[in-house]
């Protein structure tokens, strides 16, 4: 993983962004997308592994992956 993520909404509405450290379940970056092209900040993330959320206007997890901060 890079210091940003690059994530396209390719929804007409806000979506919302978690990153959550997979050790302690702890949220460490939550974010709004809007519409198009989105840049997560991730450069101050410890190294580790985490995993991201990606919810709908209804709060619906729709999309999760697993990242690895080295």
């Amino acid at each position: 993983m890079t210091d940003k993520l690059y994530i396209t909404n390719r929804t007409n509405q806000p979506m919302q962004a978690t990153i959550t450290d997979n050790y302690t379940g702890n949220n460490v970056i939550t974010c709004e997308l809007h519409p198009g092209a989105n840049e997560l900040y991730v450069k101050d993330l410890h190294e580790g592994v985490y995993m991201i959320h990606l919810e709908d206007a209804n709060h619906e997890v729709f999309y999760e992956q697993k990242l690895i901060k080295e």
